[in-house]
């Protein structure tokens, strides 16, 4: 299972971080198709934000060797509305990959410190 946590603050997006391996078992094939899917929509979503709109991101890559529980962040230093919304297609990405892949990834928004 992919976990996934979106962080709003002051009614904006400001972060999406993701754990864990798609699928029931991480060498299933759904599973990888699944991984690679929030993976590279990831990898998307933070070189649109840094490459595109030249936004101070933090970004955090740990990989895992035990049990697949890789952990991938973005999370914007000076958010704006723009940079939200690209968030926001993420979230709605994620909601789609939810449905085709049957709960393979779970979503939830938490509500950030606006420090």
């Amino acid at each position: 299972m992919i976990r996934s946590y979106f962080e709003m603050v002051g009614g904006k997006l400001v972060g999406c971080s993701v754990i864990g391996h798609g699928g029931r078992s991480a060498s299933s094939q759904q599973g990888k198709i699944l991984c690679a899917a929030v993976s590279s929509a990831m990898q998307l979503t933070c070189n649109t934000l840094t490459e595109c709109f030249h936004a101070d991101v933090d970004i955090v890559n740990e990989p895992s060797e035990v049990e697949s529980q890789n952990r991938l962040a973005i999370r914007m230093l000076h958010p704006d509305a723009v940079q939200s919304e690209i968030l926001h297609g993420l979230l709605i990405h994620f909601q789609n990959l939810a449905e085709d892949f049957h709960g393979g990834i779970s979503i939830e928004i938490v509500e950030g410190d606006e420090s």
